[in-house]
């Protein structure tokens, strides 16, 4: 079975990245003014999921596209039917980048692009990986008893829209896995829980306009407010801001035509490990506290004084923690005003034993008596899978035959397809010790990594098509 494998991804090891470059140089972020009813997440990401299709059917694959919601490869027989979930729409791509973002550059054994980790690269790895699986089989004269169904889905980075659409039409499937983590098992994600914070009518009229943030689950990069007043006040404010003490964000000011511009830069990182980042809003709003810009908004003060730059929710009280899947988390993801009015949006990662309404519930408290509005945007239960299932033994055996090491499981404050089936599971494509470059500037994925991981995924698909 192995050495099977291992011949068709050996023979076939530069299509694979050809196709990988292919599916990256297509810049699939969520687009909603070029949205349609062939591309319901906008136009690129239409592209990128008939790009994945069309190379399913380069290797001789029935590939469908499912109402352009999700796309569907099927192959196997009649049992259990075991879901591959992977996604083409990626974050935007920021700044800060040494190479193009969209254009799949091979440079020193590593592929650079947005998507390459996150998830274009295991998209097309699962495919090659099921092509092998079954050449495998067939060499050995086995009919396949089960099913693989890889899933490529359309909106795993906003909001996961496309599959609440394609399970309530077409069913879940029984179980499965996402080649969207880490190695070796993740049988355990957090809740995911967005808050979004309104505040109106509070602004003295200093501060004009400030924003920050590009998505929720990304540790914001930059922020940036603009403040009116006279110029003398604007002068006193600039060395205000000038003497602060100096830490590892970038803070900046200029002054010109009445209007004092104060810019941030931060580091990003994805929202579920914030503690690798530095928050450029949190920093942003925390300046202009220190020099007095927010006297008169409750809202800003808020997310000034309770959350600004530190992640674990200390100071609003919802540190919670437990063995399973460790400490909470929380990032200020995005923040807009405009005139007099306010609008942060909060990304929280709880863990399994924890419920939103312990989170929310502190909120509440902490807000009592302000003219704050709160509301929840989002909730995403935690997810969890007994490590006993057929399903993580079949993956710990197929980790275990390419590494040599034990397959571990354990839990993660990201979101994967995973938790959308009760019997799933996240299952690469990092190796332990790997740095996680998704959402970040020059997001990259090893290229013997990749490879390693594909005959991974071909060695589990084959045993669970085998049952």
């Amino acid at each position: 079975m192995k050495k099977a494998i291992d011949n068709y991804l050996n023979e076939h090891e530069n299509e694979m990245m050809v196709a990988l470059s292919g599916a990256i140089a297509i810049p699939s972020v969520q687009d909603p003014t070029t949205a349609s009813s062939h591309a319901p997440f906008g136009k690129e990401v239409g592209r990128a999921l008939e790009f994945v299709l069309k190379t399913a059917e380069g290797r001789q694959f029935t590939a469908e596209n499912m109402d352009n919601y999700v796309g569907r490869v099927r192959w196997g027989g009649d049992g259990t039917q075991y879901a591959v979930l992977s996604h083409v729409d990626v974050v935007p791509e920021g700044t800060g980048w040494s190479v193009p973002p969209f254009a799949g550059t091979v440079k020193d054994g590593r592929l650079y692009g947005r998507g390459s980790t996150d998830d274009k690269g295991p998209a097309i790895a699962s495919i090659f990986a099921l092509a092998a699986a079954r050449a495998a089989l067939q060499a050995q004269h086995i009919e396949p008893r089960n099913a693989i169904m890889l899933l490529f889905g359309t909106d795993e980075e906003t909001g996961m829209a496309d599959f609440d659409y394609y399970f309530k039409k077409y069913g879940i499937p029984e179980a499965g896995f996402s080649p969207d983590g880490e190695f070796p098992i993740i049988n355990g994600e957090k809740g995911i829980l967005n808050l979004q914070l309104v505040g109106h009518g509070m602004h003295g009229g200093i501060l004009r306009h400030a924003e920050g943030g590009t998505r929720s689950n990304i540790v914001p990069q930059h922020a940036e407010a603009v403040l009116v007043a006279d110029h003398d006040k604007l002068q006193r404010l600039q060395g205000l801001i000038e003497r602060l003490p100096k830490d590892e964000f970038s803070v900046s000011t200029t002054l010109a035509n009445g209007e004092l511009k104060l810019d941030v830069e931060g580091v990003p990182a994805h929202a579920s490990t914030p503690e690798k980042g530095r928050n450029a809003i949190g920093k942003l709003l925390q300046v202009l506290d220190a020099v007095h810009c927010l006297e008169d908004d409750e809202s800003l003060q808020f997310l000034a004084r309770e959350i600004g730059i530190e992640w674990t929710g200390h100071r609003v009280g919802v540190d919670f923690a437990d063995e399973v899947s460790g400490v909470l988390t929380l990032n200020l993801g995005t923040l807009q005003i405009d005139h007099d009015n306010s609008t942060a949006v909060i990304n929280i990662r709880y863990p399994i034993t924890v419920t939103s309404k312990q989170v929310t519930d502190q909120f509440v408290e902490k807000l009592l008596g302000t003219k704050v509005e709160f509301t929840v945007m989002h909730d995403s239960p935690p997810h969890y899978v007994d490590p006993d299932t057929p399903l993580i033994q079949t993956l710990q055996k197929a980790y275990t035959e390419y590494t040599g090491a034990e397959a571990k499981c354990f839990s993660i404050g990201g979101g994967t397809y995973a938790r959308l089936i009760p019997g799933a599971v996240a299952f690469g494509p990092l190796f332990p010790g790997q740095p996680m470059t998704e959402h970040a500037p020059d997001e990259y994925i090893d290229v013997d990594s990749l490879l390693k991981a594909t005959r991974i995924y071909a060695y589990a698909m084959a045993e669970l098509l085998k049952g």
